[in-house]
């Protein structure tokens, strides 16, 4: 669903109608995402473009480049050795890529052997190009994670939101640690469930008690924040399940549970930026869509639970 490109800073500095194109087919919502590779891939793609001749496009490459992963994901990070300084770009992105793969990479030639699209006249239209931006997905813990992968390794802010999470039960847990333990460092992200408290759930002290079986399913020295909502006589439903970060989103059709063994699958899809934006402010805790259940209750990587307000 979720591509990995590498993309030749010299190309995409190239000239305004290459670079304000390529931006333009570059995000989560796209199913297209550029590897940071490398790490001054942004430093390279400027000193490109300063040699364009000065004036209102120049002033547009700088502004597009600096833009990529600025409030939307699709500049992330590539944790790929630069192997050779001294060589080109090109020439390291295809050494590293035999090692560990792009998903294609933009260049100056095409060839499809090797993996290589010329960002020239690359279009949809090109296998290696095309994206699905929903996809059937197994419903098992390490395929429901893997999809998200991408995006849940380059986040701050994780929140998962389904209206049935129940802690005692493997084919809840089982998702939810495999999802987490793609987080590159724990320590630097909030991680947030989200589920709806219905007239038959738990009562605050027995939940808590169910959640000290979440010991060992989050990474030390992780945290998870529960959160329960009510649903407003009359108003929104609490039905959809999602996988949004601060900066992308994924729609789980069936839900963020396993059917291990059951050969079912559930529509995984990618979330434009408007609709992200709106789901995402529904799950702020000042939100008005459903009612907050307090307090908010806090799971740790052993399995201790306190509570917020």
């Amino acid at each position: 669903m979720l591509k990995e490109f590498a993309v030749d800073p010299n190309v995409i500095a190239s000239s305004w109608e290459t670079c304000r194109y390529l931006v333009s087919q570059f995000g989560a919502d796209k199913g297209r995402l550029i590897s940071k590779y490398p790490n001054s891939w942004k430093k390279k793609a400027f000193r490109k473009a300063d040699e364009l001749p000065d004036g209102r496009k120049k002033e547009q490459v700088f502004e597009y480049i600096n833009s990529l992963g600025s409030d939307w994901l699709t500049l992330i990070s590539s944790n790929r050795d630069y192997i050779s300084p001294s060589e080109p770009w090109l020439t390291n992105a295809r050494m590293v890529h035999e090692i560990s793969p792009f998903s294609a990479i933009l260049c100056n030639q095409e060839d499809p052997k090797n993996q290589l699209i010329d960002a020239n006249t690359c279009d949809e239209n090109n296998p290696l190009f095309a994206t699905n931006r929903t996809l059937a997905v197994n419903r098992n813990a390490n395929e429901l994670a893997q999809v998200a992968s991408l995006i849940v390794k380059n986040c701050r802010r994780l929140r998962l939101i389904d209206p049935y999470f129940d802690p005692r039960r493997p084919k809840w847990r089982n998702p939810l640690a495999a999802m987490l333990a793609l987080i590159p460092d724990i320590s630097r992200v909030e991680c947030e469930f989200h589920l709806l408290d219905r007239d038959n759930s738990p009562p605050t002290k027995d939940l808590i008690l169910h959640l000290s079986q979440l010991k060992g399913v989050i990474p030390e020295p992780g945290a998870l924040r529960i959160i329960r909502w009510r649903e407003h006589e009359g108003g929104e439903r609490f039905h959809r399940r999602y996988l949004l970060t601060e900066n992308a989103g994924l729609s789980y059709e069936g839900g963020l549970d396993e059917e291990a063994g059951a050969n079912q699958t559930t529509d995984v899809s990618l979330l434009d930026q408007s609709h992200h934006s709106a789901r995402w402010e529904e799950y702020n805790l000042e939100s008005q869509t459903y009612d907050l259940i307090k307090p908010v209750l806090v799971v740790d990587f052993d399995g201790n639970v306190t509570q917020e307000l």
